[in-house]
């Protein structure tokens, strides 16, 4: 069974569900955004009462109608599922009570709706200023990881170096879209609908590191080069704390132990 039937007998299960109160799809799919790639994000609605028991029979309600393949819980805990059935179709599944669903009308399609929940969204949501709190944290990652450059390259760790040098890279791309204010936190299988054109452009022509010394370090600064003013920019926007000593303590150790710079051409490195 393929994506767009799916939903469609989803929607009937649930109509034929007493205890499912409402149904939306969320994601790409609910904003009129998807495409023949995005998944299935499901909310579902149940009363308080039956919460509980809903949750913990959550696979059992999809298997009815779709052959599970994998099923998982990414935040144990919460009612957030994640499933792939056998015919490779996605479905993320999140079960709530009314008056507890999160969103806006724009962000959301009723598939079915006993309830009145959709009429109780908002027409849209507020934008979101960045987090500082989170910000700082990203800031501090950057550091750490790129201060373990000296670790990997003194070794000859050039595997490990690669993937700390993705690692540089999912935090500069997370900054971008941090720096978005955007209403709700996106996915990141979005870039093109998510990014500014210019931003999506220095996204795209970003170096990747190669298993040898010249490349890591010369991706490394590259990608410190990008990230680190792009980030105090915006902790100085949303008042978030900038790590100063963390960034003059990385900073000395790469000249003292590489001979390198982000502020500058590295010394001895090709680049």
């Amino acid at each position: 069974m393929l994506r767009d039937e799916l939903i469609d007998t989803l929607r009937e299960l649930a109509l034929e569900d007493p205890q499912v109160q409402a149904l939306f799809l969320g994601g790409s799919l609910g904003e009129g955004a998807g495409d023949a790639h995005s998944d299935i994000d499901l909310i579902l609605v149940v009363e308080p009462a039956d919460h509980r028991a809903f949750v913990l029979g959550a696979r059992a309600w999809l298997d009815q109608v779709a052959k599970l393949v994998h099923w998982f819980e990414p935040h144990p805990g919460l009612p957030l599922f994640s499933a792939v059935t056998k015919d490779w179709v996605r479905v993320d599944l999140t079960v709530t009570v009314p008056g507890q669903t999160h969103g806006a009308k724009d962000r959301l399609k009723p598939l079915m709706d006993r309830c009145g929940a959709y009429e109780a969204l908002p027409d849209r949501l507020a934008p979101r200023t960045a987090d500082p709190a989170k910000v700082e944290a990203m800031v501090r990652e950057f550091l750490r990881v790129l201060g373990l450059l000296t670790v990997a390259v003194g070794r000859r760790e050039w595997a490990s170096a690669v993937t700390g040098a993705g690692l540089l890279r999912q935090q500069l791309i997370s900054l971008l879209i941090e720096q978005l204010d955007l209403p709700a936190p996106p996915g990141i299988k979005n870039l093109a609908r998510l990014l500014p054109p210019k931003d999506l452009e220095l996204v795209t022509d970003l170096p990747l590191a190669e298993p040898n010394r010249d490349s890591v370090i010369s991706t490394n600064l590259a990608y410190a080069r990008l990230f680190l003013p792009r980030a105090k920019a915006l902790c100085e926007r949303i008042g978030a704390a900038w790590p100063e000593d963390f960034e003059t303590a990385t900073r000395a150790h790469l000249r003292r132990e590489l001979g390198v710079d982000w502020a500058g051409p590295a010394l001895g490195v090709v680049e």
